[in-house]
């Protein structure tokens, strides 16, 4: 059996810096991981006896138990955690896996696509804001277009060995032993530069409830999926069935912890007993955040707001100017890394459409009034909690306004978009994918390859 002494971290995988004492020729037994994943097997592995699924997440990846009886490789595995930027939800995705990686079998390495080409990534980023500023109907033209992902997938003979080339000899110096991709050009660039030339195996994890034209069908050994939904965009893309595994989308652990609303007001210099509705724009502050306060500043009093202004450093300096004074209203100055004591202390999220934000509501059991959300993935996700009565699209200020006077007035609604988000929600995503990917490695650790 794997021991504390084989290099245990005290805090979670996700956390840098933490010390790490490698074992060679170790005799691993892996039972326990994968059939009894909440016992006191690895801190990382575990969560407090506040847990709030104790009974859900529970769920063993088939073909558990598995004994493992590596001879001959060194603990914890290096495994590459590889997302587009930070902070994003692609990278808060990553840290969600970590935080379930035991921290003696998996040492979870951040890489950062941006850092591996600064030029490209700023560019990038650039480009995307000013089309969703000038043109939105370019970038949902664009992000989900087969014709323009079949072009882009056809630069492999001018721009992508290049791109390609160089972010697998950036994993290889890393001494990796395998690749999760939460980023569609990352997935894209290692599938096509071949297992040989990079660390294997590459798993994939889709961040979004629609799986768009840009995931490729080959090159990547599993992907980890949203939901239904998003498998038939993958199958539509050309994958096999048998590389998709449904899982939901991955969460840090602080969302599966239980918390009283009334005490996280408190905290939070909020009224406890006021109808709360939290204003957020994701981690850049996207979104209609003004708008959305100037249409609900007239129900303050019967309601109070809080708003998270991510980066977006105008955003919150213009508000803090603008409501100087004004009561039952708390701006949250700055990017927060733990938001979850902030979603706890709502009643109602508005906001938009994000995939990480959308899963991290979902697990805490709170209804969303979706309201400007991006071209492109944001729509789609939209589009998905409304039909699924998971939540209701406000598509004007008049609209949010009406809805959220309707709340305050018959909470009814509110109260079944919970019932129906406790059905849907799948929020121990993350677990699920770190059993399934040590299961895989584990595996190919115990075959010598």
């Amino acid at each position: 059996m794997v021991e504390r002494s084989l290099g245990v971290r005290e805090t979670p995988g996700s956390i840098p810096g933490a010390p790490i004492r490698r074992v060679k020729n170790a005799s691993v037994d892996f039972t326990a991981v994968l059939r009894h994943p909440w016992t006191q097997f690895d801190s990382a592995w575990t969560l407090p006896q506040s847990c709030a699924y104790p009974g859900h997440c529970t769920r063993s990846i088939p073909g558990a138990p598995i004994i493992m009886h590596a001879q001959n490789h060194t603990y914890p595995i290096r495994v590459g955690l590889l997302y587009g930027h930070k902070p994003s939800g692609h990278y808060f995705a990553a840290r969600a896996l970590a935080d379930f990686f035991p921290a003696s079998v998996i040492e979870p390495v951040f890489i950062d696509l941006s850092e591996v080409y600064p030029n490209l990534g700023s560019f990038v980023a650039k480009t995307y804001l000013e089309v969703l500023n000038k043109t939105p109907a370019l970038w949902d033209y664009v992000y989900d277009n087969d014709l323009v992902a079949l072009a882009a997938k056809g630069l492999k003979t001018a721009i992508f060995p290049y791109y390609s080339g160089k972010l697998a000899e950036a994993l290889r110096k890393k001494d990796l032993k395998a690749v999760v991709s939460t980023h569609a050009l990352a997935a894209l660039l290692l599938a096509k530069s071949g297992k040989t030339a990079r660390p294997s195996p590459l798993f994939a994890v889709l961040t979004d409830f629609y799986a768009h034209s840009y995931w490729p069908a080959k090159g990547v050994d599993l992907y980890f999926s949203s939901g239904r939904t998003a498998d038939a965009g993958l199958l539509a893309n050309g994958v096999d069935p048998a590389r998709i595994i449904t899982t939901g989308i991955p969460v840090r652990k602080e969302f599966l912890l239980r918390g009283d609303a009334r005490q996280k007001r408190k905290e939070l210099g909020l009224a406890p007993d006021l109808f709360t509705v939290l204003i957020a724009g994701g981690s850049k502050g996207l979104g209609e955040i003004q708008l959305s306060v100037d249409t609900l500043k007239k129900f303050l009093g019967k309601l109070q707001l809080l708003i998270m202004c991510g980066e977006n450093k105008k955003l919150c300096a213009g508000l803090e100017k603008k409501l100087a004074g004004q009561k039952h209203i708390r701006i949250s100055g700055g990017f927060v890394e733990y938001p979850a004591d902030h979603y706890r202390a709502a009643d109602l999220i508005i906001g938009k459409a994000g995939g990480i934000t959308i899963a991290e509501t979902m697990a805490l059991n709170k209804p969303m009034l979706l309201f400007s959300p991006l071209p492109g993935q944001e729509e789609r996700n939209a589009a998905f909690l409304v039909k699924n009565r998971l939540a209701e699209l406000a598509e004007n200020p008049r609209q949010l306004e009406t809805l959220v006077e309707r709340y305050l007035r018959h909470p009814a609604p509110l109260a079944a978009f919970r019932r129906n988000i406790a059905r849907m929600a799948r929020p121990c995503a993350a677990k699920d994918i770190a059993a399934a990917i040590m299961e895989r490695l584990l595996k190919t650790v115990d075959s010598g390859q």
